[in-house]
């Protein structure tokens, strides 16, 4: 009888190893992903991609008058790609393909 309650043991404890490493493992996956996502937001601000989203404004005035200041710089951008687009040769030209003028100043 002996051998048989340790076989008995035996099955009893594999049985709860196998149930505790899947727990583990289900309890493992959304705690690696918190810590994954925290790791990649932590990044975020020191890495923007645009360094405009993060700025800080005193007033609505103030973060217009960024944004105006942002879209002429565009529209001097693009008047200049425009220009040479126009100064290329006709043959070159004609690969390229045209874009109307997009943005408008509303001043």
């Amino acid at each position: 009888m002996k051998n048989y309650s340790s076989q008995k043991e035996k099955r009893v404890s594999k049985e709860m190893i196998q149930t505790f490493s899947t727990i583990a493992v289900a309890l493992i996956c959304p705690l690696m992903m918190i810590f994954m996502m925290r790791g990649m937001h932590g990044h975020s601000s020191t890495h923007s991609m645009h360094g405009s989203s993060k700025r800080k404004f005193g007033s609505r005035e103030e973060e217009l008058d960024d944004l105006k200041e942002q879209l002429a710089d565009l529209q001097a951008e693009y008047d200049q790609l425009s220009s040479e687009l126009r100064r290329q040769s006709p043959e070159s030209r004609s690969s390229s393909v045209s874009s109307p003028h997009l943005v408008k100043s509303h001043q």
